[in-house]
C-alpha cells in the first residue's frame, strides 16, 4: 500500500498548477490594466495639446494675439497625399511664400523703395528695419495669385494665419474636438479600459471611480464637444 504522502501529490500538483496559472492570469490582468492606464494618459495628453494649439490658433485669427499686418504673395503650391495608399488624393496643404509687413509698419512713414521691396518678389531690403519677413510661409485655405495681398496674423517663428472669424472657426471646432478625446482619456485612466482583451467597456464603465458623478460629467464633455464642433465646422464652411 503506497504511502499517504504518494497518495496526495497529483492532487497537490494540481493545486500547484491551479495557483500558477491565477498568477499568470493575474499578472497579464495587471498588464492589461497598466496598457489601460497608459492609452488613457496618451489621450489625455493629446486632448490637451490639440486643445492648447487650436485656442492658440484661434487668438491669433482674431487678433487677440500676434501682429496683424499684410501679407504680400509670391507664390503659392499645393500638394495633396495620397488616401490610403490608394494613390487618390486626400488631404491637401498650400504653401505660400511671399513678404509681411506689419500694420504697425505701413503706418510709420516707411518709404516707397521698402514698400516695393516689402511687395515684390519676396526679397527685402535689410536696412527697411525686418519689417519684411521673405522666409516665413503661409498656408492659407485657397491658392492666391501672385501679389496678392492677405490680412493676416503673424505669429512666433514666422507663421501666419489668415485674420478673421471665418479662419477662426476651423480652429474653435478644434477645441470642442478636443473635449470627446480628454474625456475618453479620463475614462482609460480611470479605469484601466482600452487595452486588447481587457477589461469589457460595460464592466470599465460600470466600476468607474465616483460614477455616480463622474459618468454624467464625462458624457455632458463628448456631448459638448461633438455638438459645438459640428455647429463651428458647419460655420467654417457655410458661414
Amino acid at each position: 500500500m503506497p504511502p499517504p504522502t504518494a497518495r496526495r501529490t497529483p492532487l497537490a500538483s494540481l493545486r500547484s498548477l491551479s495557483r500558477a496559472l491565477a498568477a499568470v492570469t493575474s499578472r497579464r490582468n495587471a498588464a492589461r490594466y497598466v496598457v489601460g492606464r497608459v492609452t488613457g494618459l496618451v489621450l489625455v495628453l493629446l486632448g490637451v495639446m490639440v486643445c492648447v494649439i487650436s485656442a492658440r490658433e484661434a487668438a491669433l485669427a482674431v487678433g487677440y494675439s500676434g501682429t496683424g499686418g499684410t501679407y504680400t504673395v509670391e507664390e503659392c503650391h499645393e500638394r495633396y497625399t495620397a488616401a490610403g495608399g490608394s494613390g487618390r488624393h486626400g488631404s491637401r496643404t498650400i504653401t505660400c511664400t511671399g513678404t509681411f509687413r506689419a500694420d504697425r509698419d505701413s503706418g510709420s512713414g516707411g518709404s516707397s523703395a521698402d514698400q516695393g521691396q516689402d511687395q515684390g518678389s519676396g526679397t527685402t531690403d535689410r536696412n527697411s528695419g525686418g519689417r519684411g519677413n521673405p522666409f516665413g510661409t503661409f498656408h492659407p485655405g485657397t491658392v492666391y495669385p501672385p501679389g496678392a495681398r492677405v490680412p493676416v496674423q503673424s505669429g512666433d517663428g514666422g507663421t501666419y494665419v489668415a485674420a478673421g472669424w471665418e479662419q477662426a472657426w476651423g480652429d474653435v471646432a478644434g477645441v470642442f474636438v478636443s473635449l470627446p478625446v480628454l474625456a475618453a482619456g479620463a475614462f482609460c485612466l480611470l479605469t484601466g479600459f482600452g487595452a486588447r482583451w481587457g477589461r469589457s467597456f460595460g464592466d470599465s464603465w460600470d466600476g468607474l471611480p465616483g460614477g455616480a458623478v463622474l459618468r454624467p460629467l464625462l458624457l455632458s464633455v463628448a456631448g459638448i464637444g461633438i455638438l459645438g464642433a459640428a455647429v463651428f465646422l458647419f460655420l467654417q464652411h457655410y458661414g
